[in-house]
């Protein structure tokens, strides 16, 4: 999956929410026993097989063969009506500590699932059946059986510290959680093998990571770092991190292309930018391309299109779809502050959280990329901070 997604960024990063200028450690800390138990256009209305960790400091329940937490797991409500399997359904984590599971096929929102106080990123595992979401205030990640609508005891991944953003590696075997200290130090990525409940060694990366995606082939994860306005190259599944490049102003999104040629870093300071890099085999000699500009305003969040072609480029003051390479704008409205995105597995529809400038405080709406035509937005009781759709 991964994407991701995503990634996702408030303000200038997704990962800065109340700067404090402390000094603090990030630290793996605890058992981490993670239960997966049981419209209009102008109206707005997304690998090689990793290797068991052999030195885990903590442990989280396997999807795969799920077990019991200690105590009673909480049922989520149950959608209402229950969408059948044939519907497009997504996931949209909400700043008022929801996972609003939603319809796309008939643009309805389900009974929100309550997760934590500040959900900051989401994904869905390869088969469907599981959402992990991390909690961008407490550092917790949580896990959601979609099947079986009950959810897991809130784990603590790090302390003195947020989690920003989460990924899957193709596989999905590891999940990936991005750790931002709380005084935007040098932060660092925790790999969780979801097979073997083991989780990895934090592996350093740089100051105020906000974002990660990982390369299709599954060898390389890159984290960008909105601090030193770096990337990071993560070799997987060694687990090493590789010499940083530097990407231009205020990076605060990425996202990578289904071939795996190239990486896209959004970025920039008042107006958006969109940054190519050209990804090698080894990551030591990818190529950091010109910076093309790109609509939206501020930059928040980024989406490519499973088929690599365009993709969806959200800002401060608008949203536009864009063609690859040439970021030729093929579709913008400037009527919202839009914050997260991601496209159907299809790439025949593009899902954009909002908040300000429409009917509705904030939400999302559909976008019919064959049309680009907007349906009618779907209010929602908090921010969208990320989005995943299930598989």
């Amino acid at each position: 999956m991964a994407e991701v997604t995503d990634t996702l960024a408030h303000g200038t990063a997704r990962g800065r929410r109340d700067r404090r200028h402390l000094t603090a450690a990030l630290a793996v800390t605890g058992a981490l026993l993670l239960g997966a138990c049981g419209g209009a256009g102008a109206t707005p209305s997304p690998s090689p097989a990793h290797s068991p960790r052999t030195t885990p400091t903590a442990t989280i329940s396997t999807a795969a063969t799920p077990t019991p937490m200690p105590g009673s797991p909480t049922p989520a409500p149950a959608p209402t009506p229950t969408p059948p399997a044939s519907d497009l359904m997504a996931y949209v984590a909400v700043s008022d500590g929801e996972l609003v599971p939603l319809d796309v096929t008939t643009s309805t929102a389900e009974a929100p699932i309550r997760i934590d106080p500040d959900p900051a990123s989401v994904v869905v595992s390869a088969d469907g059946h599981y959402a992990y979401v991390a909690d961008g205030e407490t550092a917790t990640v949580t896990v959601v059986n979609l099947e079986t609508g009950t959810i897991g005891t809130p784990n603590q991944v790090a302390s003195d510290a947020t989690l920003t953003a989460l990924a899957l590696t193709p596989d999905g075997a590891t999940l990936l959680a991005v750790a931002n200290p709380t005084g935007y130090d040098t932060g660092s990525v925790i790999p969780i093998t979801l097979a073997s409940g083991a989780v990895g060694s934090s592996i350093p990366v740089g100051a105020d990571p906000v974002a990660i995606a990982v390369a299709p082939t599954g060898g390389t994860a890159y984290v960008v770092n909105a601090g030193d306005s770096t990337l990071t190259p993560i070799s997987l599944p060694s687990d090493t991190a590789g010499a940083p490049l530097s990407v231009g102003v205020n990076p605060i999104a990425i996202a990578i292309t289904p071939s795996g040629d190239t990486a896209y870093v959004l970025g920039g300071s008042g107006a958006g930018t969109l940054t190519p890099i050209t990804l090698a085999a080894n990551p030591a000699q990818d190529v950091v391309g010109s910076a093309i500009s790109v609509p939206g305003g501020a930059p928040a969040a980024l989406a490519i299109a499973p088929g690599g072609g365009s993709a969806c480029v959200l800002g401060a003051t608008g949203v536009g779809r864009i063609s690859l390479p040439a970021g030729t704008a093929l579709w913008t409205t400037f009527n919202a502050s839009y914050t997260a995105a991601a496209f159907s597995p299809d790439g025949t529809r593009a899902l954009l959280g909002y908040t300000s400038g429409t009917s509705s405080r904030q939400g999302v709406v559909v976008l019919s990329v064959g049309t680009d035509q907007t349906g009618t937005p779907v209010s929602l009781s908090g921010k969208p901070s990320s989005i995943a759709f299930r598989p």
